[in-house]
């Protein structure tokens, strides 16, 4: 078994700790996060630590990432720090590391420092009156990660932090290895946020300050978005069917294997 590990340049002091993760993580800290990826939060040297481990890496992808494209560790390392020279939030970045068995990627984990943003899921805690004002800086943040030509392909609640700082909101960025760079036109920005786990009216109102702030005429952006939506929530469903179909069958099979 191989193992390759990035530090950067800021964390040296946590070199060794980082080097024994692979052995120690299922007893480091205190478990967020349990399912198919896990996570842990960790304190060491006065910083606290999150610490993901992306374990269920299908064959295909083991090739892909090790011949051919950046592991997903990698990917979270070095898109974060793109995030931070754009002028965005994300926690701050410390180590990734890849574990090489028979070959091949067999275990990846990424380490950044722990951010005090919550999770924009929350937005049901505040009060009606006050989402206005955080459902047009959330349309507000989205049209400036496009200009940027930033897309976060996972652009849910659970992916974008959020914290209120002098009378507005700030924003950030995590689970960022699935984004992309480049030139985002409308149609596809008003796409990005098909993944909103918001209720009509809330998502109207991110829809509508969006399309304001591209001069699009209301009427075309909230078709296209509900379009998109609809779309999203039909493809989810079909998801959860072949899911529930494929337990069923399992269970089926092992029954009349027994």
């Amino acid at each position: 078994m191989k193992r390759i590990f990035t530090v950067g340049q800021d964390y040296s002091f946590l070199r060794n700790y980082i080097e024994d993760i692979p052995e120690n993580f299922d007893t480091l800290g205190k478990l967020i996060q349990s399912n198919r990826n896990v996570i842990r939060e960790d304190f060491v040297e006065g910083k606290k630590l999150v610490i993901k481990s992306y374990r269920r890496i299908y064959l295909p992808n083991r090739i892909r990432y090790t011949y051919f494209y950046p592991s997903k560790a990698q990917r979270a390392f070095d898109y974060a720090k793109i995030l931070l020279e754009k002028g965005f939030h994300t926690p701050q970045p410390i180590a990734y590391i890849e574990i090489i068995k028979n070959g091949l990627i067999n275990q990846s984990y990424f380490i950044s420092e722990y951010s005090d943003f919550r999770p924009l899921d929350s937005i049901r805690q505040i009060t009606l009156a006050n989402q206005g004002q955080l459902l047009r800086e959330v349309a507000l943040f989205t049209y400036r990660l496009h200009k940027n030509h930033i897309y976060h392909v996972d652009y849910s609640l659970g992916n974008i932090l959020f914290k209120k700082i002098n009378k507005h909101y700030e924003f950030a960025l995590v689970d960022n290895n699935r984004i992309k760079f480049g030139p985002i036109p409308f149609e596809k920005g008003i796409r990005n946020l098909e993944r909103l786990g918001l209720s009509v009216e809330q998502l109207a109102a991110i829809g509508k300050e969006y399309a304001r702030l591209w001069n699009v005429d209301e009427i075309i952006s909230m078709e296209r978005l509900f379009h998109y939506k609809r779309s999203q929530l039909e493809r989810n469903k079909i998801k959860k069917s072949l899911k529930e179909f494929l337990s069923s069958f399992k269970a089926m099979a092992g029954v009349c294997k027994s």
